[in-house]
């Protein structure tokens, strides 16, 4: 952690590179690319790369940045140029610090004579050196390339003026709310942003893993008898898995691996409300048992009375990654028939359950493969090629402010 190693005299971060002073960065990693090019064998290709954008990830400690070096690995993008790991470490007992390394990173693409190559530089900070990492950044980017900022833990874990002013250098900024400890000011605060910075374009890993869903969802209804059941939905229930208190463990929880918020249950139950129109009851408030973590509203049309309940549970089960959806279903009425949509997950974790159970028509059970876990370097892999506003993303990250407005 780097609350251990702050303090010391000496610190080694044998997977940084070598540490040098921010201002050699560059002439460091120009050194490196010469003895890669004079020590490779007759014909290899060490260029082989795009290099097209800067990719800025900032973590609270150094376990979690040991964490984004094996997804870097993972994620072999030929769009990398330079990634650069900050560290914060805001402990009030650490030092001033600000330590940085520079490597090249180069991995085999087709075979090891062919191979793509980035620049990794890392910046550890401490104490009231935190404060410096706006301007100290620049200085370690590849000028006239966009900047990817992902954002790791809560953005407001040190202080929110640095991360608007990382913010303020990218195009793009990535976060992963399955990673807040906060998570209704973490919405909260991030649907702020967007509206107050709309030149930033913001998305979010856990939205990445809805997708599969939304597709189930919206698949639900291209068979046109189902459209009319939209006009009247009684009922949305959506089930997302949580673990036992006792094994919800901080230093796992940071890197996603255990998320006990239901993040991604209220981003889907968000779209759900911005794609059927709904708006919330006059005078309703927000029903929240802290204890079992369940929501409830009361919504409606806008232009009708019948009002939809919308909840929102935990579901305990342990082989599963907490923080993922469970179960979605959506009980309708039209022209006085009942029909219920539901996609479950399988008791083999890689499938889903999708059916739909309606008077005189009962569907058979599909199964769906739809794997229970989402590899970290695909999701972020996927949105280093969105160079634009994800209008669907914000959307329903707005309906999430104002659901949990109350």
């Amino acid at each position: 952690m780097a609350n251990d190693t702050a303090g010391s005299p000496a610190i080694h971060l044998p997977w940084a590179g070598k540490q040098v002073r921010i201002e050699n960065v560059d002439a460091f990693l120009s050194s490196l690319w010469t003895m890669s090019v004079d020590n490779m064998r007759t014909s290899a290709n060490v260029n082989v790369r795009t290099s097209v954008l800067n990719l800025v990830i900032c973590v609270p400690d150094v376990e979690s940045a040991r964490y984004v070096t094996t997804v870097l690995r993972d994620l072999s993008s030929r769009n990398l140029a330079r990634a650069t790991i900050v560290i914060m470490d805001d402990n009030a007992q650490a030092p001033d610090l600000l330590d940085s390394w520079a490597t090249l990173r180069c991995f085999p693409m087709i075979s090891d004579v062919t191979r793509h190559c980035f620049e990794q530089t890392t910046i550890l900070t401490s104490g009231k050196a935190i404060r410096a990492v706006p301007n100290s950044l620049p200085s370690m980017l590849k000028a006239h390339l966009p900047v990817y900022l992902w954002w790791i833990g809560d953005h407001k874990r040190v202080d929110d003026t640095i991360f608007r002013r990382v913010a303020e250098m990218s195009q793009r900024v990535i976060v992963d709310s399955a990673t807040f400890f906060q998570q209704e000011s973490g919405m909260h605060s991030l649907a702020s942003y967007c509206q107050t910075t709309p030149t930033v374009a913001v998305s979010d890993l856990s939205w990445g893993r809805l997708t599969d869903w939304r597709q189930l969802i919206i698949q639900f209804f291209d068979i046109p008898e189902y459209l009319p059941f939209l006009t009247d939905i009684q009922k949305i229930e959506i089930e997302h898995v949580t673990a036992p208190q006792n094994a919800q463990r901080s230093g796992i929880q940071a890197r996603g691996e255990i998320s006990p918020n239901p993040t991604s249950a209220l981003l889907l139950a968000g779209w759900l409300k911005a794609r059927l129109n709904l708006i919330q009851v006059e005078e309703q408030t927000l029903q929240h048992d802290i204890s079992s973590g369940s929501y409830q509203w009361r919504l409606k049309q806008p232009a009708g009375s019948q009002e939809t309940l919308l909840q929102i549970n935990p579901h305990m089960q342990t082989d599963l990654q907490p923080g993922i959806i469970f179960l979605i279903r959506l009980t309708c009425l039209s022209a006085g028939k009942q029909a219920t949509f539901t996609i479950k997950r399988d008791t083999d974790t890689n499938h889903v359950l999708t059916s739909v159970e309606a008077d005189q028509d009962t569907r058979p059970v599909r199964r769906v493969n739809l794997p229970a876990g989402h590899k970290v370097s695909d999701l972020l892999r996927s949105e280093l090629e969105i160079t634009i506003h994800d209008q669907l993303f914000e959307q329903a990250l707005q309906e999430v402010d104002q659901l949990l407005a109350e």
